[in-house]
């Protein structure tokens, strides 16, 4: 394919890489424009350097991204899996007695609560109940009996650090219920329909309920883990999330909580600085893109309603 050469001015030339008449008309009317060739490898190096732009500018624009991750927040710390669960002669739990100041624990237990594994006395990873610690093989565990002298509803926390003072935050989480076991004659022995509360303290102190996960109107057979959100505003730079068993049925009655998580909520701004910055993104890699369509040999071409060039 030739290149046309148009009339020039003062020893310039335009030069056109395609047969265009419309673009050699353009080079006649503008008879000073420069010919600019570009190296090769120019262009990718810009393309490389808009990518990085991009990402450094995305990450700007994220900075609101506060995302605190709680100390064990999936529960796999002890290993219970061949621990001795409590008098009842089988494997697969430790109760909060035991568990409470143990190195990575992170969490304080009190009353009826503590960590089950799958395949446990609990009745996690039950063959046929689709209902496996969503994280890993460990789940925490919440039980209370109010028809039990010596039960006390279980309860689960952790003191959480590095908030944003009137920042909001999306807390999730992981829930199921244990699996119901009868008596011989069709009578409750232990298994879900427990509810329980979920408590933000701001400062330790102060507490609210945040959110109040029911299990008491579900079915029995409803086993399997199901995720929850709630959103809260954090009135302090610290404070306690807590967890915390409610009977209304009676009976021994369990609840699991896996994978706690806590992220921080973007303000409208920020979401529309995200949305502007990939937008200008997208608008200079697209300019890019069109240069190297109409113009693949680096040369100056001047618009053309033809080639939307």
């Amino acid at each position: 394919m030739s290149a046309h050469t148009a009339g020039s001015t003062a020893g310039s030339t335009c030069r056109v890489n395609l047969p265009d008449p419309w673009m050699e008309a353009g080079c006649i009317l503008n008879p000073t424009r420069e010919p600019k060739m570009e190296i090769p490898g120019n262009w990718e190096q810009r393309m490389h350097f808009h990518r990085i732009a991009g990402i450094l500018l995305l990450l700007r624009c994220c900075g609101w991204a506060n995302i605190i991750v709680p100390t064990d927040p999936s529960f796999e710390t002890p290993d219970v899996s061949d621990v001795l669960c409590g008098t009842s002669g089988y494997d697969g739990c430790e109760y909060s007695s035991l568990l409470d100041g143990s190195a990575g624990v992170g969490w304080t237990f009190t009353g009826s609560s503590g960590i089950t594994s799958d395949g446990g006395i609990f009745g996690l990873d039950t063959p046929g109940d689709n209902n496996p610690a969503p994280d890993g093989t460990q789940s925490s565990f919440i039980q209370y009996d109010p028809n039990n002298p010596a039960s006390f509803p279980g309860d689960i926390n952790q003191t959480l650090a590095a908030l944003a003072l009137g920042q909001s935050y999306v807390l999730s989480f992981e829930a199921a219920q244990r699996p119901e076991i009868l008596g011989p004659t069709g009578n409750f022995l232990y298994g879900g329909g427990l509810d329980f509360y979920v408590y933000w303290c701001p400062g330790d102190i102060n507490c609210s309920v945040i959110d109040f996960v029911q299990f008491d109107n579900q079915l029995p057979t409803y086993l399997s883990f199901a995720e929850y959100t709630t959103t809260f505003t954090a009135g302090a730079t610290s404070g306690e999330l807590e967890f915390q068993a409610y009977d209304p049925l009676g009976g021994d009655r369990s609840d699991f909580i896996d994978d706690v998580q806590l992220d921080s909520v973007p303000e409208p701004s920020n979401r529309l600085m995200v949305l502007s910055g990939i937008g200008l993104i997208g608008f200079g890699l697209r300019r890019r893109l069109v240069r190297l369509i109409c113009d693949p040999d680096g040369l100056s071409v001047p618009a053309s309603p033809r080639t939307a060039c």
